[in-house]
């Protein structure tokens, strides 16, 4: 029997609210010729029963279910038993368009790479319809500019400094197999080394230039990008990984401008996130992050605003103090006005709302 065109890896924990919409867009691929290999990492929700129930119903779903080790673990174990021609991950609350894998396939193909990239849209419910599922754009983070032919990260460094959105690439198979995710339980941002890696290993890059998966952003899915606890501090620990990464392949002086934008944006967003009593630390691992650029003269931040410049100034002088306040924040805590799906309003540090608010008060009321 011939492997399946595509393996499709889907690292599951407690995600039983979106996981059938999730495994429905995978099978419902024009592409048929694939495979979906469903990791239940011990999950104590509804979904080892429903990977079962997949497994059951269609002969190209495979059911793993392992004790829980971990994103990195999960995404470890299904890739080793993965039997395709190319290899992609779609994480469980996310869901993709049903040509993806045709179109991701064909370039692959056409293009001889080990690793094809596409877009995708992120996508939040609690937003206004218009906003609900943008296609992502970050600055100097645009796809569009990729080279239409095949290139490798010499030739196109900014790749890098894009999102690293694992689960929007496939991989040749003895590529990715050759590497691991990092395995750490509840850590935040594995796949940013894991980009790294991959980006210095491959020969031939290709960017599809459309969008095909939907990023779920959004409260109440304990995604990183909306978590604010200490799991976060694993975020700057990834980055120092990604780091060692490039200097073992030779590649830091090259790609030195593209990996430290990536790097400051993601702290910078995660900082700002994580809870006031996490800060100081977090700030102590982004002075280790970045320490090398303090007396690198030849750095010329070309991707940095004025603000992640001013930020990134404050961690090199160690300035903590720096990075908590600055003029909107103490404009907000003195007013405050939001009236999005409730109201929140705040005057001279006393707030009162009817909906959860992240402004600093004397004094939350809640009505």
């Amino acid at each position: 029997m011939s492997a399946p065109k595509v393996s499709v890896v889907v690292p599951i924990y407690g995600v039983e609210k979106y996981l059938h919409q999730c495994v429905d867009s995978i099978l419902a691929q024009t592409l048929e010729d694939i495979e979906v290999i469903l990791v239940d990492d011990g999950s104590k929700d509804k979904c080892p029963q429903i990977v079962d129930e997949y497994a059951a119903k269609d002969k190209r779903v495979v059911a793993v279910h392992q004790q829980n080790g971990g994103y990195g673990r999960a995404v470890n174990h299904g890739i080793e038993l993965a039997k395709g021609e190319y290899i992609g991950i779609i994480e469980s609350d996310d869901w993709i368009e049903p040509d993806m894998y045709e179109h991701m396939y064909n370039s692959a193909k056409a293009n001889d790479t080990d690793v094809t990239k596409c877009e995708f849209y992120k996508y939040n419910s609690l937003l206004p319809p218009e906003k609900q599922n943008e296609v992502y754009k970050g600055k100097n983070q645009d796809l569009d500019t990729a080279p239409d032919s095949a290139f490798s990260v010499d030739e196109y460094p900014l790749i890098v400094a894009f999102h690293a959105s694992i689960w929007a690439n496939i991989y040749k198979s003895d590529f990715i197999k050759q590497q691991k995710v990092i395995e750490s339980k509840s850590a935040s941002y594995q796949d940013f080394p894991f980009m790294i890696e991959a980006m210095c290993r491959a020969k031939r890059i290709t960017v599809v230039k459309r969008p095909f998966v939907h990023y779920r952003m959004e409260e109440g899915q304990n995604s990183s990008t909306v978590r604010r606890d200490e799991r976060l501090l694993l975020m700057p620990k990834q980055c120092i990984e990604g780091k060692k990464i490039l200097q073992s392949y030779g590649k830091y002086e090259a790609l030195k401008e593209e990996f430290y934008f990536h790097a400051c944006m993601t702290c910078w967003n995660f900082y700002k996130n994580i809870y006031l009593r996490h800060k100081k630390a977090y700030f102590k691992i982004m002075e280790e992050l970045f320490a090398d650029l303090k007396n690198d003269n030849r750095f010329q931040y070309k991707y940095f605003d004025k603000r992640m410049l001013a930020f990134i100034r404050k961690v090199l002088r160690k300035n903590f103090i720096g990075t908590l306040v600055t003029f909107k924040d103490i404009r907000r805590f003195l007013i405050s006005f939001n009236f999005r799906k409730g109201f929140v309003i705040q005057f001279m540090g006393i707030q009162i709302a009817n909906k959860t608010s992240k402004n600093p008060a004397l004094l939350k009321l809640k009505i």
